[in-house]
Parts: C-alpha cells; sequence; structure tokens
C-alpha cells in the first residue's frame, strides 16, 4: 500500500525565531536546531539552546521518536529523536514528523524518508540551486510504500543488525590499523 506522508503522520513546521536564538538561563523551553542533527541523522540533546516562549502551541512539542526534516540545505535527511524529552521545539527550517502509529512505526517512516528513492522526490521537487528548500507541502505529498506493521517490524530489525554489523566492521578496521603500526614500529626498533 502506498500513502502519502501527510496521511499516515502529523507534520508541524518548526518555530521560526525573528532574531538570533540566544541561550535564556530562565528559558521555559529547550530549541533543537539543525547544529544539533548528527551525521547518523539522530538528534543530540547536548548543547540545546534554552529559551523565553510565551505560550507555546501544544502541536510545537516534540517528543521521543519525532522525526525531525531537515527542510533546507545540501542534505535534505531526516533525523530521530531516540530519547525522552520535555519542554522541548524544533526551530525553523525543520519541519517535525509525528507518525501515526497505528499504520506506521515511526523507525520504518524515517528510514524510508532517508532512502534514495524518497531523497530523489525530495530534491527534485526542492527549490534553489545552491541551498535546496523543501516544502512542507511537496514534503506532505511524498509517496510511502507502507508493509504491514508486522513486516515493518521485521525491516526495523533488520537495519538496526546491519548498522551495528558495520559498526563492528569500522571497529575491526581501526584496530587492524592500530596493530598493524604497533607491528611496524617494533620491526623498525628491532632493525635498528
Amino acid at each position: 500500500m502506498v500513502k502519502k506522508l501527510k496521511d499516515i503522520s502529523e507534520i508541524s513546521t518548526g518555530v521560526t525565531f525573528r532574531t538570533r536564538l540566544e541561550h535564556a538561563m530562565d528559558g521555559n523551553v529547550s530549541v533543537i536546531q539543525m547544529k544539533d542533527l548528527g551525521y547518523d541523522n539522530t538528534v543530540s540533546l547536548t548543547d540545546l539552546v534554552k529559551s523565553k516562549i510565551e505560550y507555546p502551541k501544544q502541536r510545537q512539542y516534540i517528543k521521543k521518536s519525532d522525526i525531525i526534516f531537515r527542510a533546507r540545505g545540501q542534505n535534505l535527511t531526516a533525523a530521530i529523536l531516540n530519547h525522552d524529552i520535555s519542554d522541548s521545539i524544533v526551530s525553523a527550517p525543520l519541519i517535525r514528523i509525528r507518525a501515526n502509529t497505528s499504520i506506521v512505526l515511526p523507525e520504518f517512516l524515517w528510514w524510508s524518508i532517508n532512502q534514495r528513492s524518497s531523497q530523489v522526490y525530495l530534491t527534485s521537487q526542492s527549490k534553489g540551486t545552491m541551498l535546496k528548500l523543501v516544502s512542507k507541502k511537496v514534503l506532505e505529498d511524498l509517496e510511502i510504500t507502507l508493509p504491514s506493521l508486522d513486516q515493518q517490524n521485521h525491516i526495523i530489525k533488520f537495519i538496526k543488525l546491519a548498522r551495528q554489523e558495520r559498526n563492528l566492521l569500522s571497529e575491526i578496521q581501526k584496530k587492524r590499523a592500530l596493530v598493524s603500526e604497533a607491528t611496524i614500529t617494533k620491526l623498525i626498533k628491532e632493525a635498528i
């Protein structure tokens, strides 16, 4: 089954700040910005800026398993929030996507948005040459192929195992390089 993103999730744009976002000691909300999205498409909560916002709208708050889409830049991918968080929002140009979990698992939706076919669509529909911009409307019309929830769950498990394998192989390569370097250093010292 193929559905548009707007039919399987709630989508809202990030809060626009009229001035540069400065840290407020008495801030009532934490703000997730573009800089808080990692290269691995996860969200880092270590350096969030606190801001004072009067009466933030309930739909602006973000929660665990929400997907944060980069609507501007060269990288039009999405990150997923893997941590519990309270009193936090996203700033523009980020867009928050909350999966309708009766239809789609958040991790599956996150994976789908970052797939090549979705990225080709988003890039082709973006505006701008140097700095690409994807409108909320374009994002809403992104088509997602939905297997059953059970199949989505199996796909997620496979993706996690593949990621673990990549991480382990990377660690093995690093350790091999250290062993090789140590062996060469030892051989050089013995030759002197």
